[in-house]
C-alpha cells in the first residue's frame, strides 16, 4: 500500500475515457462511506475546468488576480489556487488529512497501487503492461480479450462494486 505524508492509503483506477472509471469510483465511494469510513476523492483532468459560477463573488475575485481564493460555509470549503505548472501528485495527496483512504481516478503514472478500468469493446490495448503499481484490472465478466491469456493480474468483476470494495478493504488490512 501507498501512504501519502499523513500516514492515508491511497488507491487509484485509471483506464482510458469512457472505461467506467467515474462510476466504479463512485459506487466504491458510496460502499466504504456506507461502511464509516471518510473517503477522499482526488481527480485528475488533463483539460482546463471551471469549477466556479461566473460573474459570482469568487469568480470575480480569482479574474481580478487574486492566487489563491478560498470559498467556506459551515459544510463545505473549496479552495481554488492558480499554477504555473501541473502539481505533483504528492502534493496534491497532502491536502488530504483526516480521511481513512484516498482514492485516485487519472494519475496513470504515479507510485500508488492502481486498479485498471477496462472495456475490451472501446478497442484499447491495457495500460497495466506501460504503467507500473497495477495491482488489479476491472473489467466486464467475461469480456477479456482472447490475447489477455496471459494476464499476470487479479481479474474483478467491473459491474461488481461490492467486491471490488471487499478488495479494497482487504488490501488496507495487510
Amino acid at each position: 500500500m501507498y501512504f501519502n505524508s499523513h500516514k492515508i492509503p491511497v488507491l487509484g483506477f485509471i483506464g482510458y475515457s469512457g472505461s467506467g472509471k467515474t462510476t466504479l469510483m463512485e459506487q466504491v465511494v458510496l460502499l466504504l462511506h456506507g461502511r464509516g469510513m471518510r473517503v477522499g476523492a482526488l481527480k485528475h483532468d488533463a483539460h482546463r475546468f471551471e469549477v466556479d459560477k461566473p460573474g459570482k463573488d469568487s469568480w470575480r475575485f480569482r479574474e481580478a488576480g487574486a492566487q489563491t481564493t478560498v470559498i467556506s460555509s459551515a459544510e463545505l470549503i473549496v479552495l481554488q489556487r492558480r499554477t504555473a505548472e501541473e502539481t505533483p501528485l504528492a502534493d496534491l495527496l497532502d491536502l488530504f488529512v483526516d480521511e481513512d483512504i484516498i482514492l485516485v481516478e487519472g494519475h496513470k503514472a504515479g507510485p500508488h497501487p492502481k486498479i485498471e478500468v477496462h472495456r475490451p469493446e472501446l478497442g484499447h490495448p491495457f495500460l497495466w503492461p506501460v504503467f507500473e503499481h497495477v495491482i488489479a484490472l476491472a473489467t466486464p465478466k467475461g469480456l477479456i480479450p482472447e490475447s489477455s491469456h496471459e494476464l499476470s493480474l487479479p481479474v474483478l468483476d467491473l459491474d461488481n462494486a461490492p467486491a471490488i470494495a471487499e478488495c479494497i478493504l482487504t488490501s488496507l488490512q495487510r
